[in-house]
């Protein structure tokens, strides 16, 4: 008996799933203190020094316990920036946007964050958050980082 060979088939979809995640103290601590003072907090390297922010609980430069606060900016100094010209699905705004990394005064690391589309949020010019009105306990709490003038 000769058996043929079944045909494949392909199927197509999209699948969503809802979870929840718990930030643990480092990170919550990090967002209550957005939420509800609006100040944006670092972790201190016990070994090192390091100031980083957002805040982890190990140095990645020398692997020591990162248990202080320090609280660092608010304002900070463009280090790189990315135009985004094009819509896309999960834009975290309507394009166009800047994507901004912004070293913190009193940080030695720099934190990943928005900027408005505008010729003066360039590298080296200083930036500040502007703070949503109605914050709730997210780095949208900081809706994006804006150029002194």
């Amino acid at each position: 008996m000769d058996e043929a060979q079944p045909e494949l088939g392909q199927v197509e979809a999209v699948r969503r799933n809802s979870y929840a995640w718990s930030t643990g103290e480092i990170t919550g601590a990090f967002l209550e203190a957005l939420r509800d003072r609006g100040t944006i907090l670092a972790s201190l390297c016990r070994g090192c020094g390091t100031v980083a922010v957002p805040p982890n609980s190990f140095c990645e430069a020398c692997g020591s316990t990162m248990r202080d606060w320090r609280e660092v900016g608010p304002r900070g100094v463009v280090m790189s920036w990315a135009r985004v010209e094009a819509p896309f699905d999960g834009a975290p705004l309507e394009a166009p946007f800047r994507y901004v990394l912004v070293r913190l005064a009193g940080a030695d690391t720099s934190i990943l964050h928005l900027a408005p589309d505008d010729d003066a949020v360039r590298i080296g010019v200083t930036v500040a958050p502007e703070f949503r009105e109605e914050r709730t306990g997210s780095i949208t709490d900081i809706k994006w980082f804006v150029p002194e003038v």
